[in-house]
Order: structure tokens, then C-alpha cells, then sequence
């Protein structure tokens, strides 16, 4: 007789308790925007409102710097995702965006024997690209001083330097 009790019990108990409370219902809080940006850089926005508080989903991701009212500085410290909410100073939210902090992946130097100077490339996990894409690269076996004399003789000056005179 004992075993049939106890069940009974606690289910009355579990009927008393929560019997009257109504289920909540969650709803997702959807940020508005999309920010990038990679581990070590920072980039500074502007909202249409005056905010007193940011708040990060995670504090190690990236760092929220205040610069007045409505100017705040975002800062990548390393690679991760969170929300950043920006609060009035009445507690209403003015802006929600997701941060995302990409790895820094580097610069790729490549020196040749013959050349102080270096070609630069710029590498993720998926590619590289030329950190200076203006740039020209040198003909192969070219140096940089060779370059400019040849460069101020397609332009009409002097090979060598002007002699100065006393």
C-alpha cells in the first residue's frame, strides 16, 4: 500500500504547485545588423540616439569603448561572435548587432636574394591577396634603385644625381 502512495502524493504536490501557472513563451532576440572585423582592429560608429550601456554576450570576444553619447569605438580581441545591446539611460534598448570577430591571419612577406625589399600578401585560411594591391610588382631580378633610374629616364631626367656646385 505504501508504493501506491507515494506516487499519489507527488503528483498532487506537483498539481498544487504548479497547477494555476501558465507556460511562458520565449521569443528570440534578433539583433539588427551584422558587424566584422578582425582580432587587433577596432572601428568607430555612430547611433541616431544617446546610449548609456553596451553590453557584450560575452566579454572576452570584443570590447565596447565609449567615446561620447553617440560614438563608440568596437574592438576585436580575438576570434568569436556575440551581441552587443546598446541601452538608453531609461533601460530601453536603442540597438542590438551581432559582433563578429574574424582571426587576424597575417601578412606574408616574400624576399628575393638580390632585393632588400619585400612582396607582400595578405593570407586568410581561404586565400591570398596583395597587402598592396596599387603596388606594381618589380620584373623578376629587378631592384628597386634599378626601377627609379629606369623609371626617371622613361621621364626625361637625369640617371644620376645632380652634381652640386660649390
Amino acid at each position: 500500500m505504501k508504493p501506491i502512495i507515494l506516487p499519489a502524493v507527488l503528483m498532487s504536490l506537483f498539481t498544487l504547485v504548479g497547477g494555476t501557472a501558465s507556460a511562458q513563451h520565449m521569443q528570440e532576440i534578433v539583433a539588427t545588423e551584422t558587424i566584422e572585423l578582425r582580432a587587433e582592429q577596432a572601428r568607430t560608429f555612430t547611433l541616431d540616439q544617446p546610449v548609456n550601456k553596451f553590453s557584450l554576450s560575452v566579454e572576452d570576444i570584443a570590447q565596447v569603448i565609449p567615446e561620447t553619447d553617440r560614438v563608440f569605438t568596437i574592438r576585436g580581441l580575438k576570434a568569436g561572435r556575440v551581441m552587443m545591446t546598446a541601452y538608453a539611460a531609461d533601460g530601453q534598448v536603442v540597438h542590438r548587432a551581432n559582433v563578429i570577430v574574424d582571426q587576424t591571419q597575417g601578412l606574408v612577406k616574400i624576399y628575393r636574394a638580390e632585393v632588400k625589399d619585400y612582396v607582400g600578401f595578405f593570407c586568410t585560411s581561404l586565400s591570398c591577396g596583395r597587402a598592396d594591391p596599387d603596388a606594381k610588382p618589380l620584373p623578376y631580378g629587378a631592384t628597386p634603385e634599378a626601377q627609379q633610374r629606369q623609371q626617371q629616364r622613361s621621364e626625361g631626367g637625369s640617371a644620376t644625381p645632380a652634381k652640386e656646385s660649390p
